[in-house]
């Protein structure tokens, strides 16, 4: 299923300036047109409050700020709207215990490097098209494992696009299946 990603916006976080060129004309590729890019977690957390992007692609491993950093606090913030942004972390330590931290600390997917384009559309597609809910963990939200929800309990995807948008424009408030 081919998606038109043309009013998709990405935010790419990446210290690496040649990844973020390659993150770039790969999502050029896919036809978005709307790509921010910040150099560590915390110029990306920056722009996400600024932008709101749809999607946020993520290094694991950067500095002052790193991927595990962002995401716990992007996760903790109090807006909504912001907490629930989709995060897809790319990092060339793929071991077990680097994926299941970041699992816990609540990305919707990752992607190994070196990043393939058919990867990278396939990871943007389930992010885009799979809503799953969001389930409060301790003190942060965090995309509820797959398989542990009914997925035909939740709202057709056209119905969640437009309360995504409804809840984003309306500065993050609404609901959250908690």
């Amino acid at each position: 299923m081919l998606l038109d990603l043309s009013a998709v916006s990405v935010l790419v976080i990446d210290d690496n300036s040649h990844m973020r060129s390659l993150f770039r004309a790969i999502l050029n590729g896919f036809g978005i047109r709307r790509i921010s890019d910040a150099s560590d977690g915390a110029d990306g957390l920056a722009v996400t409050l600024e932008r709101k992007p749809d999607v946020v692609i993520c290094d694991w491993v950067m500095s002052p700020l790193n991927g595990a950093e962002f995401l716990s606090i992007l996760r903790s913030d109090t807006d909504t709207g912001v907490a629930t942004t989709p995060v897809i972390m790319v990092s060339a330590d793929a071991r077990k215990p680097v994926v299941l931290k970041a699992v816990e600390l609540g990305i919707h997917e990752f992607l190994a490097k070196p990043v393939s384009p058919a990867m990278l559309y396939q990871r943007l597609q389930r992010v885009l098209t799979e809503h799953r809910p969001f389930v409060r963990a301790v003190d942060r939200l965090r995309p509820a494992p797959r398989g542990s929800y009914e997925p035909s309990a939740m709202p057709a995807p056209e119905v969640a696009a437009a309360a995504l948008k409804a809840q984003r424009s309306a500065g993050g408030q609404g609901t959250v299946y908690l």
